[in-house]
C-alpha cells in the first residue's frame, strides 16, 4: 500500500511518504490520528514559507505493507475496522487545525457511502 502524506511537518513523513509503523484513521472526521508534529520541521516550514511543500508532482511510488486502522465506517474503503485502498493520501487540512476541532491531517482517499 502507498501512504502519501501532504503534512510537511509531521514526524513521519520522509520524501512525502509516511513512514509510521501502522496508521490509524478517526471515525467522525477522517483525521490522521496518527499525525505527530515536529517542532523542527514545523519551524523550518514556517520559516521557509513554500520552499519545503511538498511539490506537487510527487517522487516515485514507494509501497510497502503498512497496518491501516480506519474508524471512518461511512467510508466506501472500510472493510471490518482496515482499509483496503490501494493506497491513500493525506492531506493538510486548514480548516481542521484553524477550529480546534483536530490536527489538521485528515484522509483525502475517504470516500463517504
Amino acid at each position: 500500500m502507498e501512504i502519501r502524506c501532504r503534512k510537511c511537518d509531521c514526524a513521519h513523513n520522509t520524501g512525502s511518504s509516511c513512514r509510521a509503523r501502522t496508521v490509524h484513521i478517526h471515525e467522525h472526521t477522517a483525521e490522521c490520528d496518527t499525525y505527530a508534529p515536529d517542532c523542527a520541521k514545523h519551524a523550518v516550514t514556517v520559516q521557509k514559507g513554500t520552499l519545503f511543500r511538498a511539490a506537487k508532482s510527487l517522487p516515485p511510488k514507494n509501497t510497502r505493507n503498512v497496518p491501516l486502522a480506519c474508524a471512518a465506517h461511512e467510508c466506501l474503503f472500510n472493510k471490518r475496522e482496515n482499509c483496503i485502498a490501494n493506497g491513500i493520501c493525506v492531506v493538510d487540512d486548514a480548516a481542521l487545525a484553524t477550529t480546534g476541532t483536530g490536527c489538521g491531517a485528515s484522509c483525502a482517499t475517504f470516500i463517504g457511502g
